[in-house]
């Protein structure tokens, strides 16, 4: 089924699989591979609401799949879950690849003039914060 709304999928979102596949190649990291398959599945059963969010937020599709990862990305280093903390503010290998990945999309954005080099330094002093207080 997935094949197939990958065959009749919309210009953005054959784009937007796109950048998903070129970060798969920068990140090349299998902590990457968490994330993508969140925002894979998200843009895929929901084709038409991602298309209508794009124009409507005045995005490109790479920018709104920078948006998603980061977001499912952070979400996962604030989470505490097991699988990516020894104990409280300390992560697993996992972790410590997934942080490498956060800070990729977040160099990924800056490089696109989507956030400001002061954003970037903020988001990721910011995530760093967050995961002393998680786990």
């Amino acid at each position: 089924m997935k094949f197939l709304k990958k065959i009749f999928a919309s210009k953005e979102v054959n784009t937007a699989l796109g950048v998903l596949d070129e970060l798969d190649y920068i990140c090349d990291s299998p902590a990457f591979q968490l994330a993508r398959k969140v925002v894979e599945s998200t843009i895929l059963a929901r084709q038409e609401k991602f298309a209508i969010a794009l124009k409507k937020q005045g995005r490109t599709p790479r920018q709104k799949v920078y948006s998603m990862l980061e977001s499912v990305v952070g979400d996962d280093l604030e989470s505490g879950y097991h699988d990516f903390f020894v104990y409280r503010g300390v992560l697993t290998p996992t972790g410590e690849e997934l942080l490498k990945v956060y800070d990729r999309i977040i160099d990924q954005m800056r490089e696109i003039d989507y956030i400001s080099e002061e954003e970037a330094q903020r988001q990721k002093s910011n995530i760093r914060d967050r995961i002393k207080e998680a786990g």
